[in-house]
C-alpha cells in the first residue's frame, strides 16, 4: 500500500462524517432563515473567517476525529444554510400554497413538495461541504501538527 493512502482515506472519511452531519441540521438552518436576510448574515459570520481559523480554535484539545468532524461542521454547515435558504425561497409558493389550501400540514408540505423540488440543489451543496471539508482537513491537520511539536 503506497504510504498516501491512509492519509487520503482518513480525508474521505472526516469529509463523509462532515456532510453527513451538516445535511440535515442545515437543511433545517437554511429553511428557518428563509425570507428572513438579517438573521442570514448570522449564518455566514463563519465564512468571514480563513477556515484554518475557525478550525484552529478545537486545536487547544488533543487533535482527533471527532475534533476534525466538529471543526469541519462548524465549517461548512453556513455553506449548506445558505444554498437550502436560497433554494426554498426560489420554490414557486404557489405550488406549497396549493398543498396548504388542499390540507397539508406545514410539516408535509416540507417534507413532500418542497424537499423533493429542492433536492438536487441541496445534493450539489452537500456535495460543495463535502470538496470543502475534505481540502480544509489538510491544513487543520498541518496546523494541528504544528500545535503539537511546540514544546
Amino acid at each position: 500500500m503506497h504510504p498516501t493512502w491512509p492519509a487520503a482515506l482518513e480525508t474521505l472519511r472526516v469529509a463523509a462524517w462532515v456532510t453527513a452531519i451538516s445535511l440535515a441540521p442545515g437543511v433545517w438552518l437554511g429553511h428557518l432563515l428563509q425570507g428572513r436576510k438579517a438573521s442570514s448574515t448570522v449564518a455566514a459570520a463563519p465564512l468571514l473567517l480563513p477556515p484554518t481559523i475557525v478550525c484552529s480554535y478545537f486545536l487547544f484539545q488533543p487533535f482527533t476525529l471527532t475534533v476534525a468532524v466538529a471543526a469541519g461542521v462548524i465549517y461548512g454547515l453556513p455553506f449548506l444554510a445558505r444554498a437550502a435558504r436560497l433554494e426554498f425561497e426560489r420554490l414557486d409558493p404557489r405550488t406549497l400554497n396549493a398543498a396548504r389550501i388542499a390540507g397539508a400540514s406545514e410539516w408535509r408540505v416540507f417534507w413532500r413538495i418542497a424537499l423533493p423540488l429542492a433536492s438536487r440543489p441541496l445534493l450539489c451543496a452537500a456535495a460543495t461541504v463535502f470538496a470543502l471539508a475534505g481540502g480544509q482537513y489538510a491544513a487543520t491537520l498541518w496546523i494541528a501538527q504544528i500545535h503539537s511539536t511546540r514544546p
